[in-house]
């Protein structure tokens, strides 16, 4: 009834607007770009604005303005990616500006965060409040792992099933919280799948754990193999962590957290989250996965 009830509200509101004879504004005019490439299947590094743009192959106008405004802090970010690349500059996220995590991270993915979420991107102003103090500010962007040569060679000749993995491919999120003199105070990741379920290297590999554990720890454990990662996980973390569960609202939730455990002198803790949720009798949504946190 419940699923009638709400069919009903929507075909009404649908009349409803019909009947206004309500006509939404036409969207944006894309304006297409020179060979752009979707940001999955790009290589390491950063590309402002573009986490909007998975399969599109346009920039709307609303983006090209928001890179011109921008561009000083784009071409900074770009540099320090070539410098810590070179060994000109150190790699690091914690205790360091937010370009500088960007640029750390860009060495492992292909970065890119949404020109449309404006307090969220990583030109997200500081804002104050009615005292005048800085309003902790948080911002949020996304990073695919670069195809392999072997995944290159697989979609190089079927456009097909290129676009399939294109669409399927889970990025990792980022999310940064940004403390007195715009340094980053904590660092969260949602991983792109869950450990909790891995057990093969090949498993791991599809995490994205090792890059993201990789590019916060390259300042002092720049040799760190893609095994070591995996072994911590599977041997430290995960006997070391404990499993909850819960009823939520129409619904169940099971949670697993880990002790914080150091590794290559940085903090880390991991907590698996999963709820479930039935709507009604004929569709269940589960969400969740593995979220990262370092100090």
């Amino acid at each position: 009834m419940r699923g009638v009830g709400f069919a009903a509200c929507v075909a009404a509101l649908l009349c409803g607007a019909c009947a206004a004879r309500v006509v939404p504004p036409p969207p944006p005019t894309p304006t297409p770009t020179e060979n752009l490439v979707p940001v999955v299947r790009q290589p390491a590094g950063y590309y402002p604005g573009d986490s909007f743009n998975v399969v599109s192959s346009f920039r709307t106008a609303d983006q090209t303005a928001w890179l011109a405004e921008h561009r000083a802090a784009i071409d900074d970010i770009q540099t320090r990616i070539v410098e810590i690349r070179e060994g000109r500059r150190g790699p690091g996220c914690i205790g360091e500006d937010r370009y500088t995590c960007v640029a750390s991270l860009a060495q492992r993915f292909a970065v890119a965060d949404n020109y449309a979420w404006v307090d969220k991107n990583i030109f997200a102003p500081t804002k104050y409040d009615v005292n005048g103090k800085p309003v902790v500010a948080k911002i949020t962007f996304d990073g695919y792992v670069p195809l392999t040569e072997a995944e290159k060679n697989r979609y190089a000749d079927n456009r097909y099933e290129r676009l399939l993995e294109d669409t399927s491919r889970r990025s990792t999120k980022f999310f940064l919280t940004l403390g007195p003199g715009d340094r980053v105070t904590q660092f969260a990741a949602r991983l792109a799948k869950d450990p909790t379920f891995a057990r093969t290297q090949e498993d791991y590999d599809a995490t994205d754990a090792y890059e993201t554990v990789a590019a916060l720890t390259a300042r002092t454990c720049p040799n760190l193999a893609k095994a070591e990662v995996a072994n911590w996980i599977e041997n430290t973390i995960k006997p070391g962590s404990k499993s909850y569960s819960g009823k939520i609202r129409r619904g169940v939730a099971a949670l697993k957290i880990s002790k914080q455990t150091k590794f290559c002198g940085r903090t880390f803790q991991f907590d698996s989250v999963w709820a479930a949720r039935t709507y009604n009798q004929y569709r269940r949504d589960v969400i969740g996965g593995m979220f990262l946190l370092v100090d």
